[in-house]
């Protein structure tokens, strides 16, 4: 009897771990165009581009609330950028503010991925990551 339920206890775990999915679900927007606002976790499809980026990452190193600053900080965004040629990538771009001109944009052959801006984020939703989204280009 000991066997049969460490037999069963086995074969549960087996199935439960087969049916265990680490891969996210995300939503995919198709962009005509070459600009798209992309909320967090989720992906856009440039279809003229073929190149799909998918906000995956965000790290929130600006201005604290209700501070003065020297300067207002940036926006580290985490992107991974694929495409049906092969291209399979993970790539961070931060807010593009003066007087820093940081890493804005990455190029991928003859595709430049552009980090433009964060939408809609106030003092009150910093840290908040899935309420944020991102303006980005592809060029």
């Amino acid at each position: 009897m000991k066997s049969f339920f460490l037999l069963a206890l086995c074969v549960s775990f087996m199935a439960f771990s087969a049916c265990e999915d680490n891969d996210p679900i995300r939503n995919t927007t198709e962009v005509s165009g070459n600009t798209a606002l992309i909320p967090w976790d989720d992906c856009a499809f440039f279809a003229d581009q073929d190149l799909t980026v998918c906000f995956v990452g965000v790290k929130e190193e600006r201005c604290p609330c209700n501070t003065t600053c020297f300067w207002e900080g940036v926006v580290k965004a985490t992107f991974e950028v694929s495409n049906s040629s092969g291209l399979d990538t993970v790539v961070t771009l931060e807010t593009n503010s003066a007087p820093a001109n940081l890493h804005f944009f990455h190029s991928f052959g003859n595709k430049t991925l552009v980090f433009e801006k964060t939408d809609g984020i106030g003092c009150e939703d910093y840290g908040k990551y899935w309420k944020y989204k991102v303006l980005v280009r592809v060029e």
